[in-house]
């Protein structure tokens, strides 16, 4: 093939044979590029079609998640006071209690009483060894590290999660420490005691420690409504303790923390807004559905000279029209037979987008939460009863979307096989034309050492002839 291809220079014809070969193989090739235009306009159908079902994907799933019984049971929990905040699980109940905070959680930390230097051995008090017991008196371990008053503390530290304890040097003045030992815990589970190495639990405390803040829980009364004094012991009341300052279903579903004592009301209401925000999401993700389908079936501007400009790359598809009827026929159709979806706050508008009104949503829901509910999207199907919104927009995505059988994947399946059947064929062709591009360059070799030979004999003939 080198040698071929070497041959093929025109130094003979004086023809520009590359510049030939290449021009011919311009027009031989002109069936590929067709197809490979084709290709690449048939990629671009794939990926609008691919863009337009991403979108009814996340329409079907904003649906889905409206059915949700968590978006219907939304609750948010307020308190009357800075001192605590309050937040609702989708278990919570509406309704309100009263609470007097009588403590904070802390744990019980001390500190060493003698500062020593950083450089010196630590010696105590306490004097190493120490034994550390638990609230319940029983042996967490033995701290037996020597060495300085940071190494001491690190190996505490090294050791927290058995021990139950950390340690930390604090800088009292110049080079000069105090160790603060503090529970690894808050609560009253949480208290711990130092004794001398083998004293056994009953034994005192060591020496040498002071104690800087105890163990004890938060606590806080369940009194009476409204009242805003810490309960005397004629009091009716409730006492509720936590080991931390987050008491855990306070109210059923709601979780209280306290970060001051004094009084609080805790009350818990349905969160309408929550539910509204929701139903806007589907909105939302129905417009967004409805401008991708615009933006690829657009037709665009044409020109004084006839071309197209600002077309979609699905300009004019019927697939598109007809899912962008089926959104908006959604809307405009009466929800349960009779009710529009207007009523709701959610109607079209004439350039094809739809509108929410959060207000009118709001006051509906307000006046008749389970109407609203089940219009929009229940939670359960009732197939006794005319389809929901949320319902309607489900059928209407999957329809276009399932794997298998959807309007959208269906077309995208069939362009697909397309473009593979085209891309054979190019492949094919790139064989074909390898061939003919030989045979040119074959061709004109043999031309150029046809004409060489002829070139020979003339000028042997011409010597002949000067002879004569």
């Amino acid at each position: 093939m080198s040698s071929v291809s070497s041959a093929v220079d025109g130094l003979v014809s004086g023809l520009d044979t590359a510049s030939i070969i290449s021009s011919l193989m311009s027009v031989e090739a002109a069936p590929q590029t067709r197809l490979k235009s084709n290709v690449s306009t048939l990629q671009a159908k794939v990926t609008a079609y691919q863009a337009v079902n991403t979108k009814m994907s996340a329409l079907q799933t904003a649906a889905k998640n409206l059915t949700e019984a968590s978006t219907w049971t939304a609750a948010k929990a307020t308190s009357s006071a800075d001192g605590l905040t309050a937040t609702a699980s989708t278990s919570a109940l509406p309704g309100s209690m009263s609470v007097y905070v009588d403590q904070l959680a802390q744990s019980r930390s001390v500190i060493t009483t003698t500062p020593v230097k950083a450089t010196d051995t630590f010696v105590g008090p306490p004097a190493i060894p120490f034994d550390v017991y638990d609230a319940d008196g029983n042996f967490k371990g033995q701290v037996t590290q020597t060495g300085t008053l940071e190494q001491v503390a690190a190996a505490i530290n090294k050791a927290s999660a058995k021990l139950g304890i950390t340690a930390v040097a604090v800088r009292v003045k110049d080079d000069y420490y105090r160790m603060q030992i503090t529970s690894a815990k808050s609560g009253a589970a949480g208290d711990f005691k130092l004794v001398d190495a083998g004293a056994g639990a009953n034994a005192t405390e060591v020496g040498g420690i002071t104690t800087l803040a105890s163990a004890q829980n938060a606590k806080l009364y369940v009194t009476a409504d409204g009242k805003t004094t810490k309960p005397s012991g004629s009091d009716p009341v409730i006492e509720v303790e936590s080991s931390s300052n987050t008491f855990s279903d306070l109210m059923k579903g709601v979780t209280a923390t306290v970060t001051k004592t004094g009084a609080a009301t805790v009350a818990v209401s349905s969160d309408s807004a929550a539910v509204a925000t929701a139903v806007k999401g589907l909105v939302d993700a129905a417009n967004a559905a409805l401008t991708e389908i615009s933006k690829q079936s657009k037709s665009g501007v044409a020109g004084t000279d006839g071309t197209v400009s600002g077309a979609g790359a699905l300009s004019g598809d019927s697939t598109l029209r007809a899912l962008k009827a089926q959104i908006l026929a959604t809307i405009t159709t009466p929800l349960g037979g009779s009710t529009s979806a207007a009523k709701y706050g959610i109607q079209s508008t004439r350039d094809g987008a739809i509108t929410f009104n959060q207000d009118k949503f709001l006051a509906a829901y307000k006046d008749d939460p389970a109407a609203v509910q089940m219009a929009i999207a229940p939670t359960s199907v009732d197939s006794t009863k005319a389809a929901s919104l949320a319902e309607n927009l489900i059928n209407v995505a999957k329809t276009a979307t399932a794997a298998r059988t959807g309007t959208l994947t269906t077309v995208i399946a069939g362009e697909n096989n397309t473009i593979s059947s085209l891309q054979d064929k190019i492949a094919d062709w790139d064989t074909r034309l390898q061939a003919r591009k030989q045979r040119y360059q074959t061709y004109y070799s043999n031309l150029e050492v046809a004409l060489g030979k002829l070139q020979n004999q003339s000028t042997w003939l011409s010597g002949q002839l000067s002879q004569l």
